[in-house]
C-alpha cells in the first residue's frame, strides 16, 4: 500500500507541475516575469527580466526600415532600464484594427500600444488607458503640437502621446486662375475670399471653381471650419457637454457652403476624397481642400500650387482639421513607469520619425524628419502645427460628427433654412448626449 501511495503521489506532483507549466504559456500578452514575488528573485535566487509588451501594427514594426529603429529603442529602453525588456508584437493593418479592441474584451491587452484617433474616446472612456500626467515631468508635452495633443485628453488627463498627426491644407490650379483673371501667387487668406474665387473661376472658365464631396460619411470640410474659433460643442472639466453651433462661427461656415454650391461639380454628393483629388490632378477643379493626395501623381505636375486653408476672416487663426495615431499604456499594466519610459523613447525626437511613414506630432520631431527637408510639404508642415479637430473627444464623438454631416447635407441638398437647421442640430446633439 504505502508504494501505490508513493506512485500515485509522484503521479499527482506530475500532473501539477505540467499544469502549472501549461497555465503560464497562456498568461496573455501584458506584464510577464517576476510574477507574484516582490524581490524579483525566483527559488532558485536567479533575477527573472520582466517583459513588457508593445502592440502595433507590422507596417511600423516589422517593416522595411522600421524593425531596425524599433530595435535600437528596445535596446535603448533596456540599457536604461535593468531587469526590464520589450516584446515586439504585431499584426498587419488590417487584422490589427480588429485584434487590438478584442484585446481590450478579453483582458489580454499589452502593456503599451498604438491606438488609432477615432478608437480613443472608447477606450479612455472604459478606463483602458493610463493617465500619463502621473508619471510625466511637468511641460513634457510642450514640443508637442498643442491641438493635436488635446485630441488624446479625457477630461482633464492626458490618456496617450502623439505619435503622428495630418492635415488639410489648400490645393489650387495656377493655371486655372491665370485663366480667371485671378493672380496665382495670392491664394484666398479668407472664406469670403475663397467663394470669390469659387465663383470667379466658374464664371470665367466654365470649370468648377471647387471641388466639394459629400461621399464620405464625415463632416465634410472640417478643415474650414477648424480655421475659425468655432467648436461644434463645449466639454467641462467634468465631462458635461453643451452644444455650441448656435454661433456666428458654424453659421458661417454653412453660409459659405452654400455661396459655393454653384461652382460644385453637379456629382458633389457622391463624390469622396479620393475623387476630388484625382480630378483635382486631372485639372477638373480651381480649388480643393485636402491632403497630401496620395494615391495621385500630384507631385509630377506643375500647375499645382498649395496655401493655408482660408480662415473665417482676418482676426480669425489659422487652422485645419488632422487626426493620426497616439501611443497608449494599458491602465492595467503592473510597471507603469517602466511601460511610459518606452513611450516617450518612441515619441522622442530621436526614433518618432524613423518609426513612421506620416508626420511627427511635434517641432523636433518634425525637425528630425525626412519631410522638413522636401520643399513640397512646405505649407503642409506650416499648416500641421495649426491642426485640430472640430469637437473635443467624447464617448460621443463619432455620433455627433454624424449629426453635423446630415446638418450640412439637408443645407446644401434641400436648401434647408440654416437657422431652422441649426437649431435641429442643437436638439440632435442634446439627444445623443442624454
Amino acid at each position: 500500500m504505502g508504494e501505490k501511495f508513493m506512485k500515485k503521489l509522484k503521479l499527482l506532483s506530475t500532473m501539477l507541475l505540467v499544469g502549472t507549466m501549461t497555465l503560464g504559456m497562456f498568461t496573455g500578452c501584458g506584464s510577464k516575469g517576476n510574477e507574484g514575488t516582490d524581490s524579483g528573485e525566483t527559488q532558485s535566487n536567479k533575477t527573472e527580466d520582466v517583459v513588457l509588451t508593445y502592440y502595433g501594427f507590422s507596417d511600423w514594426v516589422t517593416g522595411e526600415g522600421y524593425k531596425e529603429v524599433y530595435e535600437e529603442a528596445v535596446k535603448k529602453f533596456e540599457d536604461e532600464n535593468p531587469g526590464f525588456k520589450i516584446e515586439l508584437q504585431s499584426d498587419p493593418w488590417g487584422d490589427w484594427e480588429m485584434k487590438y479592441k478584442t484585446m481590450f474584451a478579453s483582458g489580454n491587452t499589452a502593456d503599451i500600444f498604438i491606438v488609432n484617433n477615432p478608437d480613443f474616446p472608447t477606450f479612455a472612456n472604459a478606463g483602458n488607458l493610463l493617465d500619463f500626467s502621473q508619471y510625466t515631468e511637468e511641460g513634457y508635452l510642450d514640443d508637442f503640437f498643442p491641438d493635436v495633443a488635446k485630441m488624446y485628453n479625457w477630461q482633464g488627463k492626458q490618456m496617450a502621446i502623439p505619435f503622428t498627426t495630418d492635415c488639410r491644407i489648400l490645393w489650387y490650379n495656377k493655371d486655372i486662375f491665370t485663366e480667371a483673371g485671378l493672380d496665382p501667387t495670392k491664394p484666398p487668406k479668407t472664406w469670403d475670399e475663397m467663394i470669390q474665387y469659387a465663383n470667379t473661376i466658374t464664371e470665367k472658365t466654365g470649370k468648377y471653381g471647387f471641388g466639394m464631396d459629400l461621399g464620405l460619411k464625415e463632416f465634410p470640410m472640417q478643415a474650414a471650419f477648424c480655421a475659425s474659433n468655432g467648436s461644434i460643442i463645449n466639454v467641462s472639466d467634468s465631462g458635461e457637454i453643451t452644444t455650441n453651433v448656435n454661433t456666428t462661427e458654424f453659421k458661417k461656415y454653412l453660409q459659405m457652403l452654400v455661396d459655393m454650391k454653384p461652382t460644385f461639380e453637379p456629382d458633389y454628393a457622391t463624390l469622396n476624397h479620393h475623387d476630388v483629388a484625382k480630378q483635382f490632378v486631372e485639372g477638373q477643379f480651381g480649388m480643393i481642400i485636402g491632403n497630401t493626395l496620395v494615391d495621385t501623381d500630384i507631385y509630377s505636375k506643375d500647375f499645382y500650387a498649395q496655401a493655408l486653408v482660408p480662415t473665417m476672416d482676418a482676426n480669425s487663426p489659422n487652422g485645419s482639421f488632422g487626426g493620426g495615431f497616439g501611443i497608449a499604456v494599458n491602465n492595467n499594466t503592473k510597471y507603469p513607469e517602466q511601460a511610459v519610459k518606452f513611450a516617450q523613447i518612441l515619441c522622442s525626437p530621436e526614433f518618432n520619425s524613423r518609426l513612421i511613414s506620416d508626420i511627427p506630432a511635434s517641432n523636433k520631431g518634425l525637425e528630425a524628419s525626412s519631410f522638413a527637408a522636401d520643399s513640397r510639404y512646405e505649407v503642409i508642415l506650416q499648416q500641421i502645427k495649426t491642426t485640430r479637430q472640430a469637437q473635443p473627444k467624447t464617448l460621443y464623438y463619432a455620433e455627433i460628427e454624424a449629426a453635423t454631416y446630415d446638418t450640412v447635407a439637408e443645407v446644401l441638398l434641400s436648401g434647408k433654412d440654416i437657422d431652422e437647421a441649426v437649431r435641429d442640430l442643437e436638439s440632435k446633439i442634446n439627444d445623443i448626449v442624454k
